[in-house]
């Protein structure tokens, strides 16, 4: 029995990376009823993860073959390919988790420690979602300053400007993780378990503590501050696609008035509401929809990270070692989970919204048949 518990003990790292104080959690949890729920976690994780894959895959081929002509499309190309990484990252420690249960299950060994590979890429995860959720952040704000503002920034977010915030995304995402990266690692050690030695997970004793700050900004700060930021500027494009719906609606009511009535008043009506159609043009209309979905979605699936973090700070019991510790795994799981799906939906978004997107995608795409008049 104290075999199985010092297996518990690093399953519950495995699959959550958690500190190894696992004595709440032995008391609540049997050591079967964890491999269940490590089962279904790497089940469900590694099949949305394969999905969504293929849908960034295809998104990238899509947008290469529109032409990365603009700012606007390096952006949801970026996106993807961020995207397409942290799917990578998820789809990989999927499958070392469940080489993982099979160590435990039938206590057979593998060539390398499939637990360092998972806390590898698990670790890969966070910080390649930080560029994400930066990307996203940055299409928010960039629609949100064209429709407010559309005169001054309607020409200001150019292709080359867009690469470059990107590239600082990336670069970023990666120093404000380094720290921890520095502080890992995989080593020769001999398994106790197994009585062999092969490269295993070597963890220094500093990263626990420079994990906590890095967590306090990663999980706390950064994912609060980005929801709002989000938040604020998705209420101004949707009060902007409204304006523009009944803009629309009333120009095409006035239009039939003066259709008989003399040309003057014709050619003064004509201009204003030429002068207004080039503030929101139906590309930037259909782009704003976009972002829009683009950002519900990730508050909607960000949210239970945000609540979890607080749930950590406010209520103690709340963790690892309280006395919801497996109401906390739980929620850590389903977490991992929205993110994934997160970052797979898009090409649903793009599909439904951008008729160019659509039209080069069944082109580029033989499976998807033909291109319809309509588009």
């Amino acid at each position: 029995m104290a075999s199985n518990e010092s297996i518990l003990s690093r399953t519950t790292n495995v699959l959550w990376n958690f500190p190894n104080e696992t004595s709440a959690l032995r008391s609540l949890i049997t050591y079967e009823q964890y491999i269940m729920i490590m089962e279904l976690s790497a089940n469900f994780g590694t099949v949305f993860a394969g999905v969504g894959v293929i849908a960034n895959l295809i998104n990238i081929k899509t947008f290469i073959a529109m032409g990365l002509t603009d700012g606007v499309i390096m952006s949801f190309f970026a996106l993807a390919l961020f995207d397409l990484a942290y799917l990578i990252s998820a789809l990989c420690l999927g499958i070392a988790v469940i080489f993982y249960i099979k160590e435990l299950k039938f206590s057979i060994h593998f060539p390398i420690e499939p637990y360092g590979i998972f806390m590898f890429f698990g670790t890969c995860m966070i910080f390649i979602s930080v560029a994400n959720v930066l990307t996203t952040t940055f299409l928010a704000v960039a629609r949100c300053m064209c429709v407010s503002r559309p005169l001054q920034f309607k020409h200001m977010f150019t292709r080359q400007r867009a690469v470059t915030i990107m590239i600082i995304f990336a670069i970023f995402s990666v120093v404000i993780y380094l720290p921890i990266l520095v502080n890992m690692g995989m080593v020769q050690k001999f398994d106790r378990k197994f009585n062999l030695s092969r490269p295993s997970l070597w963890i220094s004793p500093q990263r626990k503590f420079i994990k906590e700050i890095v967590w306090m900004i990663i999980d706390m700060i950064f994912p609060i501050l980005t929801q709002v930021i989000i938040f604020v500027c998705v209420v101004i494009m949707i009060n902007s696609l409204q304006a523009a719906s009944k803009f629309r609606q009333s120009s095409a009511s006035v239009s039939r008035k003066l259709f008989n009535k003399d040309e003057t008043c014709k050619n003064d009506y004509s201009k204003d509401s030429g002068n207004m159609a080039e503030k929101l043009t139906r590309k930037d209309l259909m782009v704003i929809q976009q972002v829009v979905l683009i950002s519900v979605a990730y508050i909607i699936c960000n949210t239970p990270k945000i609540i979890i973090g607080f749930g950590t700070v406010t209520v103690p019991a709340f963790s690892l070692e309280g006395a919801y510790s497996k109401l906390y795994m739980s929620s850590n799981g389903l977490r991992k989970h929205f993110e994934e799906f997160n970052a797979a939906i898009n090409l649903l978004i793009y599909y439904k919204y951008n008729t160019k997107f659509r039209s080069t995608m069944r082109l580029t795409c033989p499976f998807m048949g033909p291109t319809s008049v309509e588009d």
